[in-house]
């Protein structure tokens, strides 16, 4: 009988929608944890690694040689290479793809690499 009374008076003085209210105003009042993200960026961990990319000489060319050290040196297998012949002999790039699923960001393929691609 007492809870009833007791819920009676809490229901009738809506004290559950005045606490509601009141949080709402407290978190309101608080700085924003988002970021308006087009517009607005976070700063970057000194840690990342970015996306993978070959890079290129100035000319234009390619600088991957086609050794395949970075593809027998990565730990996930995330590498594909494929390379032909060139015309004085060295080897040319024609298939080079990170599968990016797959790629844990370890960075041996960056330390193996003799050019620097």
């Amino acid at each position: 009988m007492f809870t009833r009374i007791v819920q009676a008076t809490k229901g009738a003085m809506m004290l559950d929608v005045i606490g509601a209210i009141g949080l709402s105003i407290k978190y309101m009042l608080k700085p924003k944890a988002t970021v308006n993200y087009p517009f607005e960026r976070n700063p970057q961990s000194p840690r990342f690694r970015g996306e993978h990319a070959l890079r290129r000489y100035a000319n234009g060319e390619e600088r991957c040689i086609a050794c395949k050290l970075c593809e027998a040196i990565c730990p996930a297998q995330a590498i594909t290479i494929e390379a032909e012949p060139r015309a004085d002999g060295s080897r040319r790039t024609t298939r080079y793809d990170i599968d990016m699923v797959k790629c844990i960001y370890c960075g041996l393929c960056q330390e193996a690499c003799p050019v620097d691609a």
